[in-house]
């Protein structure tokens, strides 16, 4: 496909080796291939850095422990992409999610931002995360097309937004 959006995929991560794995995995194996991939390391602890290292991300190091949006707001500075897609280290996207993105943002040039919505199957199992997630994916599908919030846990934007 030629003219393909570049998508900057952004994961804020502060101690999630628990999960960065299968979601840095994830990303890699889209069926969409034009993008980069940033992880920004919040000051962990754990050995998230050495996992993002060990699958190929360009890591970026917070000075200070800043928090999620700080650390999105630093990898936006540094970012190549027209697209910013940001990705929490514990979301697991699906392979065609990001070529879901780049259609929507080329067929709607008006569409500032999307988001995802939560999966009816969640890898945690206990009954807190599947009653929260399945909640969230009721709403999110429930709702109209237009939002007034941006989930930031998996939601794209224009850069010049």
């Amino acid at each position: 496909m030629e003219n393909q959006i570049f998508i900057s995929v952004i994961v804020p991560v502060y101690n999630g080796e628990k999960f960065l794995a299968q979601c840095l995995d994830a990303i890699i194996a889209s069926s969409y291939q034009s993008f980069e991939l940033l992880v920004v390391d919040d000051r962990s602890t754990d050995r998230s850095a050495e996992i993002a290292r060990q699958k190929g991300a360009a890591i970026l190091s917070m000075t200070e422990q800043s928090g999620p949006g700080a650390a999105r707001n630093y990898a936006a500075q540094n970012a190549r992409g027209e697209i910013l897609f940001f990705v929490d280290s514990d979301v697991v996207v699906r392979p065609e999610t990001m070529a879901k993105v780049a259609a929507d943002f080329t067929l709607h040039p008006d569409i500032g931002a999307v988001f995802g919505s939560y999966d009816d199957d969640p890898a945690e199992k206990n009954f807190l995360s599947q009653y929260k997630n399945l909640y969230h994916h009721f709403v999110h599908q429930q709702s109209s097309s237009e939002a007034v919030t941006f989930w930031a846990g998996c939601g794209a934007i224009r850069r010049e937004v």
